[in-house]
């Protein structure tokens, strides 16, 4: 799959846990990997949109994603208590 990523994406990973960072960096690759959507791991569609998706990353906290055709549009990144408030 194509990746591409948001400027708001790239704000909201600028944090100094270096696990977090590297589980974050992990599901960027998984989906760099996968080849169909079924593939990503820990990925679940968000009802009421068609093309947007959430990756749950250690248990609190969530990567917001759209996915159209083959490409992945890392948009978000956030703690599940504010992430839903901003994304989609």
């Amino acid at each position: 799959m194509v990746l591409k990523y948001r400027g708001q994406f790239n704000r909201d990973i600028d944090i100094n846990n270096r696990e977090l960072l590297d589980e974050i960096k992990f599901a960027i690759l998984n989906a760099k990997k996968a080849k169909s959507i079924t593939e990503i791991a820990n990925l679940k569609k968000l009802r009421k949109y068609k093309t947007y998706y959430r990756i749950k990353i250690a248990d609190e906290y969530r990567i917001g994603i759209k996915i159209r055709s083959n490409i992945v549009w890392f948009s978000r990144f956030g703690h599940r208590n504010n992430f839903y408030k901003g994304f989609p």
